[in-house]
């Protein structure tokens, strides 16, 4: 696993640098930004109190599932760096948003995020990180962990960092905005349920 990245699988919450499966071929996924992507950007959630669903965003990762395509979470929670709340929160925060997913037949295979800020007032956590979005660490641990080809994978959010992400790993990116995106090689849509039909017909397994 890349420095700083940390990784919990939804089997046994176990570490991203376990591997992926001997003999199996890499394959595309779809890697999801958390907070206005998932659940509603209420600006550093980090209870599960304010964990706010997003129309429509857990029927969209169950179509994901149905079609067998891996899906995981790739968050900055830079909100420990700034002492917001620690690691156990995000851990909870993650337990909670996979139990509200099962309500709706729908899973994450895996959660990664990267705690790191370089203006982090706790020290452990206050620096610069290959971790941190737009930096790739995030995405290839989620690719080593889950078998993926990034390069015929989606990352999805609401934030450039996002889009700077799939580009530093050569995926494709959809960027989540009411008023759409112009920029080239990156598509637009105003939510993650308006975009899974988009991307469940360009991801083939």
């Amino acid at each position: 696993m890349p420095e700083g990245a940390i990784g919990t699988v939804r089997q046994g919450f176990v570490s991203a640098g376990s591997g992926p499966t001997v003999g199996r071929l890499s394959r595309p996924g779809v890697l999801l930004d958390r907070d206005g992507t998932i659940i509603v950007d209420h600006g550093y959630v980090g209870s599960v109190d304010r964990v706010e669903f997003i129309a429509g965003a857990p029927e969209a990762i169950a179509r994901f599932n149905r079609a067998s395509i891996p899906v995981a979470v790739v968050t900055n929670q830079g909100g420990v760096a700034r002492g917001f709340y620690g690691l156990d929160d995000v851990h909870q925060v993650h337990q909670h948003i996979t139990e509200r997913l099962a309500e709706h037949d729908a899973h994450i295979d895996l959660y990664v995020y990267c705690p790191y800020h370089p203006e982090g007032v706790v020290e452990a956590f206050a620096r610069t990180s290959e971790d941190r979005k737009p930096r790739p660490g995030m995405a290839r641990a989620a690719a080593v962990a889950l078998n993926l080809d990034l390069t015929a994978s989606f990352v999805v959010g609401d934030r450039p960092e996002d889009v700077g992400l799939a580009e530093s790993v050569g995926a494709s990116a959809v960027y989540l905005a009411a008023e759409g995106c112009d920029r080239p090689g990156v598509w637009g849509y105003p939510s993650l349920a308006a975009a899974a039909s988009f991307i469940l017909e360009r991801v083939a397994t």
